[in-house]
């Protein structure tokens, strides 16, 4: 392995990004320990996995990047969009937040010299009428927003503290084989024909490619910079919803069945929706109509300009994979 290349231990290895970034990383020479808390084996030839049993401890943090010259924090809470636990807030502080100070202890304490913290844009919030930079003051809107934010601060000052060179990554919505939540959902919709209301919506939010998300996870390891510092990373081209349904649909090789409806409509049917939050999974809801008719986009300029990030995959690319592997669905099916 190259000698510029480090050794590093993948936190939150059996998630969506995490399975990607230990494959990505070991084509590339890395030497890779994918830590997670399931029993889950990929396969990957290469990928050292270590289990850490029952709620993470420093010392178990310890053992486990006992080697390592570089972390990736992915586990987290994920975002739940319909949060209903009373205690969500110190739920959400102890995964997102608490596990993040621990692993920056652990991995100060073994050595490591670099530390790459996964987050969201959410730590700044639901939407925007025009690109966010790195500047731009944060307004978590929901309880997972605050907790990314409050990791990020962590990760901030203990990093200061400890002597990591930190880089923190805010990511949009991350889609591509093996995805999960509304981008699969989407992919489900147009592939069955549904007809959408959203022909007339003229938003732009930025996407994010799962493979575009391990190039920057990898700029990160490699960069000179001694941090900490914070990134937006994004496929660096916006669409519109109406636009996306139409890159799925064109990839799925069906019909987009768009057709108009006045937003103040679809807003109404959100608002009437949100009488229905006693339901497991509601229909449409307020928080979910902004997401599909507002828009959130993302300046990836400071990361071209500091990391060297150019998104190895274009938007047109990463919606073509993703509709392969969401077609091998239905043949592994049959």
């Amino acid at each position: 392995m190259p000698s510029t290349q480090p050794s590093v231990a993948v936190t939150g290895a059996s998630g969506f990004v995490g399975r990607h970034l230990c494959q990505w990383l070991i084509e590339r020479g890395y030497r890779v320990r994918g830590i997670s808390r399931s029993g889950w084996d990929p396969g990957i030839p290469g990928l050292e996995l270590v289990r850490l049993a029952g709620g993470a401890r420093v010392a178990d943090l310890r053992s486990a990047f006992g080697g390592a010259d570089a972390v990736v924090h992915l586990a987290a809470r994920a975002h739940v969009l319909h949060e209903m636990s009373a205690d969500a807030e110190a739920i959400y502080h102890t995964a997102n937040v608490e596990l993040t100070r621990l692993a920056l202890h652990a991995a100060a304490d073994t050595g490591c010299t670099r530390f790459v913290y996964s987050s969201s844009v959410k730590a700044v919030g639901e939407w925007s009428d025009r690109p966010w930079t790195e500047a731009t003051p944060p307004r978590p809107a929901d309880v997972y927003g605050r907790s990314k934010l409050e990791a990020e601060r962590v990760a901030t000052e203990e990093s200061r503290r400890l002597g990591l060179r930190t880089m923190i990554l805010r990511f949009p919505a991350i889609y591509g084989p093996e995805m999960r939540a509304n981008m699969r959902r989407l992919f489900r919709t147009v592939d069955r024909g549904i007809p959408l209301p959203f022909a007339a919506v003229a938003n732009r939010r930025s996407l994010l490619y799962v493979g575009n998300a391990c190039a920057a996870i990898e700029r990160s390891l490699i960069t000179g910079l001694e941090g900490p510092e914070v990134f937006f990373v994004s496929d660096g081209h916006d669409v519109s919803t109406a636009d996306l349904i139409r890159a799925v649909a064109g990839a799925l090789g069906r019909p987009a069945r768009l057709f108009s409806v006045p937003s103040a409509a679809i807003r109404l049917a959100g608002r009437l929706g949100d009488r229905l939050a006693w339901m497991r999974r509601p229909p449409l809801t307020s928080s979910t109509v902004e997401r599909l008719l507002g828009s959130l986009q993302v300046d990836i300029s400071r990361i071209r300009a500091l990391l060297g990030y150019t998104p190895p995959f274009t938007f047109e690319e990463g919606i073509r994979l993703t509709a392969e592997w969401f077609r091998s669905l239905d043949r592994n099916r049959a």
